[in-house]
């Protein structure tokens, strides 16, 4: 009786503590809760509402994204009606479940000590502002449903679960996927695992190749409506937005911007530095065990964690981008090793953990301590979504009915803030210079008496989103400007010959974007 209420007490108080971890979560993400949405959310969320009022995915608007990313912003705005700003909620949901996932994890693989731990790691280095957390990207929700998914299925082993359980794991694996082609890394440990197990362990090859199958089979569930989808769009457009194009223009293996790596490595240096060299101990101390075939007082199945870790630097090293938010997904994993290296360090865990959770917690304050002018670019390097507001509160109060917006040629949270269908598929500058015919349709939109927009906010000169010249000359005799919008010249159409203050005898100061 005694051994149950103290297994009872021990699981409420790591339950507590998966609590504080997850409230830390939101905390962190609060202050950033008024900074006006990212260029990622705002494009994602034009793209979704486009397509809910008819618009053809991949072909009308495009991204290089699978569906589920789209589907989830398309449903939230339905439920909250319409918000722009509701979308940092959803951030806070999924930072939510990145939390408790990978405390649960921890819990399952090693211990409760090691999860509490955890749980605290994670809500805090997870959160980071100046690694974009606040943002719905798609690192952070294809991350937490990673998590999810590996979570699921490392309770159902531990816990001797029926098959549906690894079914259930393998449709969060293959929802991660839909939401971000890097959201493999939770499914990936958790199959080599059952296949490690299947190989080498012949006592529980036939239950392993089971759980392996059941999870295959609920992934491959997602994965067929993602391509039943895409065929029925359009087999083609779908295939080269979710594989051609990254593979071409934004990958590690094309196009990787390793300038970029250079420059953010400075920020994820100070938020995940020092959790990372925690990790490293107990990360040693998993492989060796599993080479020695001994425990080495962690229990052999902890090798999870640092498959876990291994990927997700992997998946990290594909996008290629090198993004700040890209290094949220090394975030968790190296939060739950560092949590088994805290609950091993005795009496000096507090210290520690305060060592740990310092750079980090620096750094928020930091960005925390700006105005409303300046701590979305101390927290992205970035102040288009500043702009972005700008822009749009003008183009509302000057529009009328059947007045349309084209950002030339990349500033996408512009659309979400303006409530504004984009005329033209691609909202960011590299697929507006380098995906399928996306040159010859910019072209013919602005040329085009009847699509053409009333106003141009002139984010970059005409040069830089297209070589040939022939949108120069558009504009130079279809467009005028008539407003500078925090250094952003607008343009306005002509509807007589009268164009005076034309772009063509203005000097055009383009402004810096980032992609």
């Amino acid at each position: 009786m005694e051994t149950a209420q103290a297994r009872d007490q021990e699981r409420n108080q790591t339950r507590r503590w998966i609590a504080v971890g997850a409230l830390l979560s939101v905390l962190m993400r609060l202050r950033m809760f008024w900074s006006p949405v990212s260029v990622d959310e705002g494009g994602y969320l034009a793209i979704a509402r486009a397509w809910a009022h008819g618009d053809v995915l991949y072909r009308d608007v495009w991204v290089d994204r699978p569906q589920g990313l789209l589907v989830l912003f398309r449903v939230w705005d339905w439920l909250s009606g319409g918000s722009t700003a509701s979308i940092r909620i959803m951030a806070m949901l999924f930072g939510v479940l990145l939390v408790v996932s990978t405390a649960t994890i921890v819990r399952e693989l090693v211990g409760s000590a090691a999860a509490r731990w955890t749980a605290i790691v994670c809500g805090v280095v997870s959160s980071s502002p100046v690694l974009e957390a606040h943002a719905a990207n798609g690192e952070l929700l294809s991350g937490a449903v990673s998590a999810a998914g590996l979570a699921l299925a490392v309770l159902a082993l531990s816990k001797q679960r029926p098959l549906r359980w690894f079914f259930a794991s393998g449709v969060l694996a293959g929802l991660a996927l839909s939401l971000k082609q890097s959201g493999f890394d939770g499914l990936l440990a958790i199959a080599m695992w059952l296949l490690a197990c299947a190989v080498f362990l012949p006592h529980s090859r036939r239950a392993s190749v089971r759980y392996l199958g059941a999870l295959i089979a609920g992934l491959c569930c997602v994965l067929a409506a993602l391509m039943i989808h895409g065929a029925l769009t359009g087999w083609s457009r779908w295939w080269t937005a979710v594989a051609g194009y990254r593979l071409r223009y934004g990958s590690a293996f094309a196009a990787a911007n390793w300038g970029n790596l250079a420059q953010t490595s400075r920020f994820a240096l100070a938020v995940l530095g020092t959790t990372a060299v925690v990790a490293i101990a107990p990360a040693v101390l998993i492989v060796r065990g599993v080479r020695a075939r001994r425990t080495m007082h962690l229990p052999r199945r902890a090798v999870v964690l640092v498959v876990w870790a291994g990927l997700s630097v992997v998946a990290f090293l594909v996008g290629g981008g090198f993004w700040r938010h890209y290094w949220l997904l090394i975030a968790a994993p190296t939060s739950a090793l560092a949590g088994v290296g805290l609950s091993r360090v005795g009496r000096y865990k507090p210290i520690v953990l305060a060592a740990l959770l310092a750079p980090c917690l620096a750094v928020s304050v930091w960005v925390f301590a700006g105005d409303t002018g300046s701590i979305n670019v101390r927290a992205a390097g970035d102040r288009r979504s500043i702009v972005d507001q700008q822009v749009a509160k003008w183009f509302v109060s000057h529009r009328h009915v059947g007045d349309s917006l084209y950002v030339l040629c990349a500033s996408a949270a512009a659309y979400a803030d303006a409530h504004q269908d984009p005329g033209y598929p691609y909202l960011w500058r590299t697929e507006v210079l380098h995906a399928p015919n996306s040159q010859q349709l910019l072209v013919e939109y602005l040329a085009d008496s009847k699509r053409a927009p009333r106003f141009i906010a002139q984010y970059q000169s005409s040069s830089a989103c297209d070589v040939s010249g022939r949108v120069r000359r558009i504009l130079c005799v279809g467009y005028h400007r008539v407003a500078l919008v925090d250094h952003i010249p607008i343009l306005e159409r002509n509807y007589s010959r009268a164009n005076l203050a034309h772009p063509c005898t203005n000097t055009i100061r383009p402004f810096a974007l980032a992609g």
